[in-house]
Parts: C-alpha cells; sequence; structure tokens
C-alpha cells in the first residue's frame, strides 16, 4: 500500500472525528450574533459577509495545503508538479482576493454607518 491510497483513505475517516471536536466543549448558551443584537441590517449583512469570507479563505488554505501535498507527492512527474504548482498559485490569488474583498466589505460597512 503506497502513501496515496493511504491518504485516500485516512482523509474521509478523519472527518469522522470533526463532530467530537466542534462538540468538545459542551453544552452551553448559545450567545446572539453580533450582527443582530442591535437589530441593525448593516450590521446583520456585515456579520454574514464576514462569515462568508471567513469560509471561502478556509477553503483557500485548504487548497493551498492540498497543492503542497499533491506537489510532494508528484515524484518528479512534470504534469503532476505543473498541476500542484497551478493549485498553490490560486489558492494563493484567492486568499490575495479575499482579503482585499474584506477590506472593501469593512471600508464601505464603515462608511455607510459613519454617514
Amino acid at each position: 500500500m503506497n502513501i496515496r491510497s493511504t491518504i485516500k483513505h485516512l482523509s474521509p475517516v478523519s472527518l469522522l472525528a470533526l463532530p467530537g471536536i466542534v462538540l468538545a466543549q459542551g453544552l452551553t448558551t448559545v450567545p446572539a450574533p453580533q450582527g443582530t443584537a442591535q437589530n441593525s441590517l448593516v450590521n446583520a449583512v456585515t456579520f454574514l459577509l464576514n462569515g462568508l469570507l471567513i469560509l471561502a479563505a478556509l477553503a483557500a488554505v485548504v487548497f493551498l495545503i492540498l497543492g503542497g501535498f499533491r506537489y510532494i507527492f508528484s515524484q518528479g512527474d512534470e504534469d503532476q508538479s505543473s498541476q500542484a504548482k497551478n493549485t498553490i498559485l490560486y489558492a494563493v490569488l484567492g486568499l490575495i482576493v479575499i482579503g482585499l474583498a474584506a477590506a472593501v466589505v469593512n471600508f464601505v460597512v464603515g462608511a455607510i454607518q459613519g454617514a
């Protein structure tokens, strides 16, 4: 059994531990979300957009790690290493775009709240 098949079989199994990690803090009361506590539409939209940007950034980081693994395990194959480099490049570009989008969203929201 080689390393690729091992990773292919262990990665879905590792997702089974995710609920245990999420629920590790115990059952407590859930505080109200920040954007909706003040009953402001702008705050709710800002909270939602920032949450979506965080999810997009996490996805880009996962693709960055995946590209790194693909590059490591390409074993000198030109096609696989170029695909891995493209994955890494697009993940980094995605992180840059996500960061700029977060800056624009927060700037616009600050301008709306200041007006």
